[in-house]
């Protein structure tokens, strides 16, 4: 199984309880077809900055195959919530740093 890092302070979606956040990990970690939540990710492409994925994905060949680990930045239930959070970020970024780098601005550049 790829290994995974997270985010010290994770965005999670309203329908995230904190107190569930441990054993969401657990089972990414371990079963990633029972966590049943979406991951915003540093993209595994160089070009790009995030992705959105199912957690159900990541038992797949394209997740193992790359030496990096996935870097997870937030977890929601859904892709609309995780399309929110992307924005929120996004907006953050802005207000912060000038410009649109999300990488920089989430590992604290």
């Amino acid at each position: 199984m790829k290994r995974i890092t997270y985010r010290y302070q994770l965005y999670l979606s309203d329908s995230i309880n904190y107190g569930d956040i441990f054993k969401i990990k657990h089972n990414l970690n371990t079963s990633p077809l029972n966590a049943d939540v979406y991951l915003i990710t540093r993209s595994i492409n160089e070009n790009e900055q995030l992705d959105i994925f199912h957690s159900k994905y990541l038992p797949q060949k394209f997740y193992n195959k790359h030496d990096k680990p996935i870097h997870v930045f937030g977890i929601t239930k859904t892709k609309e919530e995780a399309l929110a959070i992307v924005e929120k970020i996004a907006q953050e970024c802005v207000a912060a740093r000038g410009d649109a780098n999300i990488i920089k601005y989430l590992i604290g550049e």
